[in-house]
């Protein structure tokens, strides 16, 4: 998948509960990873970051693990 099809994606955790849209994705360039997803940009959202070894699935939502 490319990383612009990530932008915009809604964001659930494994528990189905809504956690937000993805509004930038963090980079790790020296190993050309992701690191992390930003989340938020919407009212009463704080932005935030999930890492990306808590991303379970990206498809048409992002599912990630609940803390």
């Amino acid at each position: 998948m490319r990383i612009s099809n990530y932008y915009g994606l809604k964001i659930y955790n494994d528990k189905a509960e809504y956690v937000g849209i993805v509004n930038d994705i963090v980079l790790e360039f020296n190993k050309g990873e992701i690191f992390g997803l930003a989340i938020g940009q919407e009212v009463g959202m704080e932005n935030t970051a999930i890492p990306y070894t808590d991303v379970i699935s990206v498809r048409d939502i992002v599912l990630v693990k609940s803390k």
